[in-house]
């Protein structure tokens, strides 16, 4: 009977966790329309920030309870759970999915190097306080250069919004939701984890870091479904590069996070080679659906070998 509940609670307090991140997501969006941000910029910055929301605040309340290894085995789970399942998604729910060039030539170096950097220094079993600043100084080039970037060369949203105090109070309204529902999900967590005699990673992993990623897919396949290819690449670039430095970076700030084990033998691994093999689907300029179906294996093994079956 605990267990059920326990299994409800998490499936709970995560549904509302996402959807408080998803309103907020909403809401800060028509903040950068009325400032006439392009799609790729909403999608690369405010987009992945809103969609990043749950992991940072998570990380967060974690690393102040003591378990700052939640932070990294967070950001694995859904670095890859983006790379592959959003991926995936993509390729097939899109006819004919084509990768703009700017997203190759701007965003790509950025989700790569920040990956690298991530897995380099948790490579040592430990993000040390001083790592952070290397972390969140490539963050602010990274939202630096892609504010710079010239409107005329990316798509431009057109129509006019408007704001008032009332957007400013619901968004700060969804951050407090967050909050809430974030410490719940956290006890969930390792409730379960206790209950079940498995490790936490492997439930965050595999229960926390897919479901903080729904905005994302959700994202991703509205987007493509409208053939705005840019938001949908831009997210999932976006939002790994956010995560790999912010959702480190930030929690690093109050003190050293530890990595489990289950990170170091099987998250490590399987995030450097989605990355890398991400990075080759896209360089030709497109996904195919084999390319597709690909991601979805190698998510499947990932899986497997979360949860012992492989």
């Amino acid at each position: 009977m605990q267990l059920l509940l326990w299994s409800l609670a998490l499936m709970v307090s995560l549904t509302v966790l996402v959807k408080s991140a998803d309103y907020f997501t909403q809401w800060a969006e028509n903040i950068g329309k009325y400032f006439g941000l392009s799609s790729f910029i909403i999608g690369a910055t405010i987009v992945a920030i809103g969609g990043s929301m749950p992991e940072i605040v998570t990380s967060l309340l974690a690393t102040f309870d003591g378990k700052s290894d939640f932070a990294v085995d967070n950001i694995i789970g859904s670095n890859i759970a983006n790379i592959l399942l959003i991926g995936w998604v993509a390729g097939i729910c899109a006819k004919n999915f084509k990768v703009d060039k700017e997203l190759i030539n701007i965003d790509l170096p950025f989700f790569f190097f920040s990956t690298a950097l991530f897995l380099y220094f948790i490579s040592d079993g430990v993000f040390t306080v001083w790592e952070w600043v290397i972390t969140l100084s490539f963050l602010w080039v990274f939202i630096a250069y892609t504010l710079s970037l010239k409107p005329k060369k990316l798509e431009l949203l057109k129509k006019k919004y408007t704001l008032s105090i009332r957007d400013f109070l619901l968004i700060i309204g969804w951050v407090v939701g967050i909050y809430f529902w974030a410490k719940y999900t956290i006890a969930s967590v390792y409730t379960l984890a206790e209950l079940l005699s498995v490790p936490s990673a492997i439930v965050t992993i595999f229960a926390v870091a897919v479901w903080t990623s729904l905005p994302e897919l959700i994202i991703s396949v509205q987007a493509v479904r409208a053939n705005n290819y840019g938001i949908a690449l831009g997210n999932i670039f976006g939002s790994n590069t956010f995560n790999a430095l912010a959702v480190s970076g930030i929690p690093a700030l109050f003190g050293s996070l530890s990595v489990s084990s289950t990170s170091l033998s099987i998250g490590i691994p399987f995030l450097a080679f989605a990355t890398l093999g991400f990075i080759f689907t896209t360089l030709d300029n497109k996904i195919a659906r084999w390319e597709a179906i690909a991601l979805l294996v190698v998510y499947v093994a990932f899986i497997g070998k979360i949860v012992g079956i492989l």
